[in-house]
């Protein structure tokens, strides 16, 4: 009796360490636009003729200094710079000049961002005094409003990465790499999916969108990248729509990444109507013809080099706004919901972990 009962003890015991080290494996910090972090992701950024007010706070008592990175799509490009932060201060530019909303340089920060036409991804993160190490600094957020037209303007907060260290200014990993592999002293993971509320797309007709309709824009960013070599991950992204219903739809797929070259594929900023939303299985639009008023979209990036050439399994980030009733506004900015758990690792295509982090690469 009691060697059975020692067999049984022994069993639960090694079961619970199993279960304990598959728990730690993906028990995994996750990015948010909500809390503080050290490391910011704008997704979207709109220079002249349209523009983007920008704003960057540091809530921490001492000062910071911030590296910061425009991101420019196909082919892929950048612009950086640095600035100091003052304890507990906040700042706001235009994208189109680079200085403040009155004209003027931006105070105490030593410096202003370059002024940009078009769009960008814009990254920023904490940085030491020697501008060579990223930092744990969890005292940052950040936010960004973007100007369609006259009066039509929408808003959206940047995703945030902490990093797990309770040791504000401890160095976060190897100088110039960033691991979002979400463990101690590295930043949060980027999820494994988004899921995205949309209002039912409608084609366009001359520009203009009849009343009671929507338009909606999606942005989308590969998290790995790589400011060295200025290149960047390509994406085979799957976009899944659910109606109102619980009912699923024939999804669609897009390649994401600014290292594409066929102007077919090069979605970065697009709406649900692009020529490049490549439909799956089926002729009719799937965001066009849903069946309720509204429904979500399930994005997951893959790798399928069939679709996307040279694609990887990498998590994504984004953004989408909303465009209402006419070509004149009003719109709304959507962030989506992070879904699974925090994705550490570039996936195979079996959708399955190999041993390559995702990281941001920047010196």
């Amino acid at each position: 009796m009691k060697k059975c009962m020692l067999i049984a003890l022994i069993t639960i015991f090694t079961l619970s360490v199993f279960g304990a080290l598959c728990s730690a494996q993906i028990d995994r910090t996750i990015t948010n636009t909500s809390k503080k972090g050290s490391l910011l992701i704008w997704p979207l950024i709109k220079g002249g003729p349209q523009d983007t007010i920008i704003t960057l706070s540091n809530d921490y008592f001492k000062s910071v200094k911030v590296k910061c990175y425009y991101r420019f799509p196909f082919p892929c490009d950048h612009a950086d710079w640095v600035f100091t932060l003052t304890p507990n201060q906040p700042i706001s530019w235009l994208a189109s000049t680079g200085k403040g909303l009155d004209g003027r340089d931006l105070p105490l920060t030593r410096g202003n961002p370059p002024g940009i036409t078009g769009s960008a991804e814009l990254k920023c993160w904490a940085v030491n005094s020697a501008e060579d190490q990223q930092i744990a600094w969890n005292w940052l957020s950040g936010e960004a409003a973007i100007e369609e037209g006259p009066n039509m303007t929408w808003q959206y907060s940047a995703w945030r990465f902490a990093v797990n260290s309770s040791t504000v200014g401890a160095a976060a990993g190897d100088p110039g790499v960033i691991k979002l592999t979400g463990d101690a002293g590295n930043y949060d993971t980027c999820p494994t999916a988004l899921l995205f509320p949309f209002l039912k797309q409608t084609p366009s007709t001359a520009g203009t969108f009849p009343t009671g309709t929507v338009n909606n824009v999606l942005t989308l960013v590969p998290c790995k990248q790589d400011y060295v070599d200025d290149n960047n991950s390509i994406v085979y992204t799957e976009l899944l729509p659910h109606d109102e219903n619980e009912g699923s739809q024939s999804g669609a797929f897009v390649c994401v990444g600014c290292g594409l070259t066929d102007p077919l594929n090069q979605w970065f900023s697009e709406n649900l109507i692009s020529p490049k939303l490549h439909i799956a299985s089926q002729v009719a639009n799937p965001f066009v013809n849903l069946t309720t008023p509204g429904g979500s979209i399930y994005v997951h990036g893959r790798q399928r080099t069939g679709s996307c050439a040279n694609s990887a399994g990498v998590p994504l980030l984004g953004v989408m706004s909303m465009q209402f009733n006419s070509s004149s506004g009003p719109f709304a900015g959507e962030t989506p919901t992070a879904v699974g758990p925090g994705q550490a690792y570039i996936k195979n295509a079996g959708d399955q972990d190999t041993t390559n982090p995702i990281f941001i690469n920047w010196d």
